[in-house]
C-alpha cells in the first residue's frame, strides 16, 4: 500500500512538473529579436577568410570610358573627390574617357555593391554602399599626356582578418586611410545578404562622409573616436557579421536603424 502510494506521488509530481513546463510563456519579443533576419556569407568566395575569387557581375562602364593605372599620382584629400558612405579604406579610380575633345562629359554609375578585388590576399577586398554617379569629361592631351579623372571610392571591409590596405602608406598618405594601385578589378556584389544589408541603408544620405579620419591617430593609446565616426564603426562591425560571423538579428538591425534615424 505504502509502495502504491508513493508511486502515484511520483506520478503527481512528474506531471505537475511538466504542466508547470507547459505552461511557462516565452517572450515573443525577446525569440524575435535573436532571429537572424541577414544571414551569414562567411562560406563564400571572397569574404571572410575565403582567398578565392568573389562572386559578382563585371561593372559595366559607359562606351569610350575605361579605369587605368595611375600609379604616381598623388592622392587628393579635397572632399570633392571622395565619394563614400563608408570609409574604413579608399579606392582610387582613374577614369579615362576616349570620346573627341568638346563632347559632353560622360556619367559614370558606381552602383551599391561595388565590391573591389584586392591584388594582395593579405589585404582586404572592398565593398561600396553608396550610389555614385560621377561626370567625366572627355580625356584631354596635355604635353604628351593624358589628363585623367581621378576620384576616390569609400569602401568597407569584407575580410576580418586580413589586414587594412594602408597599412603601408608612406609620407603624407600615412594620414589617409588610403589605398592606391591595389585594386583592379570592379565588380557588382550578387550576394543576398550584402545586398539586403546596403538595401537599409539607402534612405540615410548623412551618412556621406564629409571628414577623413587619421589612421595614424586611430592608433594613439588616447584615440578617441569621434562621434561622427562611430555610425560607420558600427556599420563595419554589422557587415564583418556577415562576411565573418553568423548574421545579424533582428534586435541589431532595430538598433542600427534607431541610430541611423539619430543622424
Amino acid at each position: 500500500m505504502k509502495l502504491l502510494n508513493l508511486i502515484f506521488l511520483c506520478l503527481f509530481i512528474v506531471v505537475s512538473c511538466s504542466s508547470d513546463k507547459d505552461q511557462q510563456v516565452i517572450d515573443p519579443g525577446d525569440d524575435d529579436d535573436s532571429k537572424i533576419i541577414i544571414g551569414s556569407s562567411r562560406e563564400q568566395p571572397g569574404l571572410g577568410k575565403s582567398t578565392a575569387y568573389p562572386n559578382g557581375r563585371v561593372l559595366q562602364l559607359p562606351e569610350g570610358i575605361r579605369i587605368v593605372k595611375r600609379e604616381h599620382h598623388k592622392f587628393d584629400p579635397s572632399m570633392d573627390k571622395l565619394y563614400a558612405h563608408a570609409n574604413f579604406f579608399y579606392v582610387d579610380v582613374n577614369l579615362v574617357n576616349d570620346r573627341m575633345p568638346g563632347t559632353p562629359p560622360v556619367t559614370v554609375e558606381f552602383p551599391p555593391g561595388l565590391l573591389v578585388v584586392s591584388m594582395d590576399h593579405d589585404k582586404q577586398n572592398g565593398l561600396s554602399i553608396g550610389r555614385y554617379l560621377v561626370p567625366v569629361p572627355p580625356t584631354q592631351r596635355v604635353g604628351g599626356g593624358r589628363d585623367t579623372t581621378t576620384i576616390y571610392i569609400g569602401m568597407a571591409c569584407v575580410n576580418e582578418s586580413r589586414s587594412m590596405p594602408w597599412y603601408d602608406n608612406q609620407g603624407d598618405e600615412m594620414r589617409y586611410p588610403i589605398s592606391r594601385n591595389n585594386f583592379e578589378d570592379f565588380l557588382v556584389t550578387t550576394d543576398r545578404n550584402l545586398l539586403q544589408f546596403i538595401d537599409i541603408l539607402k534612405d540615410y544620405p548623412k551618412l556621406k562622409v564629409t571628414k577623413h579620419w587619421d589612421p595614424v591617430e586611430a592608433h594613439e593609446p588616447d584615440y578617441v573616436t569621434p562621434d561622427w565616426m562611430k555610425i560607420h564603426d558600427k556599420i563595419q562591425g554589422l557587415i564583418w557579421q556577415i562576411t565573418d560571423g553568423h548574421g545579424i538579428s533582428k534586435a541589431e538591425i532595430d538598433t542600427l536603424k534607431k541610430e541611423l534615424a539619430k543622424l
